[in-house]
């Protein structure tokens, strides 16, 4: 019976689901100096298919409403419009645009990531541990903000601005724990 089991899900494929929200890390600079705020993000929902030994889709919506950071007014100041907006657009989302075997821990995952309602292509290198009933999905990914329209005081986009200058790209990073289901369609 354990057998039939296990041939029906490879055949049909399983979902992976998130057991519960996890908490990503952000980590910003200054383009000049050491300062190098960090905060933190919760991952509202992730799911993903996996066909064999292939992840063939993975969604991961964040919600942007609890981007944090232990100071408030830096906090308030990055969900307002000069960075990510939050009240107009409260989530983020990666999905997943081509399969990849799992044969290898480390792999690469290329995508389409969706902040601030633009779209653009990433390859985040991730480690994935398959065991059993789940998977872990862990990655630590630095990314240009401005292609996502966040150019608030970007060396490229204001050139010559002297004070206060942010550097382009953040680092987002995390580990994401799912539980492999069975696919019910």
């Amino acid at each position: 019976m354990k057998k039939l089991l296990a041939i029906l899900l490879l055949i049909m494929g399983s979902f992976v689901h998130a057991q519960e929200n996890k908490t990503l890390t952000w980590q910003g600079r200054a383009a000049v100096g050491g300062y190098a705020p960090e905060g933190t993000l919760e991952v509202m929902e992730a799911s993903a298919q996996i066909q064999g030994d292939r992840l063939t889709s993975l969604s991961v919506v964040v919600d942007m409403r609890t981007l944090d950071q232990e100071n408030s007014q830096l906090k308030n100041h990055l969900r307002d419009k000069d960075f990510f907006h939050v009240k107009k657009f409260p989530v983020a989302t990666f999905m997943l645009s081509e399969a990849v075997q799992l044969n290898d821990s480390d792999i690469l995952l290329k995508g389409i990531m969706t902040i601030r309602g633009k779209s653009s292509e990433e390859k985040i290198k991730a480690e994935v541990i398959k065991q059993d009933d789940n998977i872990s999905i862990s990655f630590d990914h630095t990314m240009d903000r401005t292609v996502y329209g966040i150019t608030y005081n970007s060396p490229t986009v204001f050139e010559k601005l002297k004070e206060n200058v942010i550097a382009d790209d953040f680092i987002l990073k995390g580990t994401i724990e799912a539980e492999i289901k069975a696919d019910e369609n």
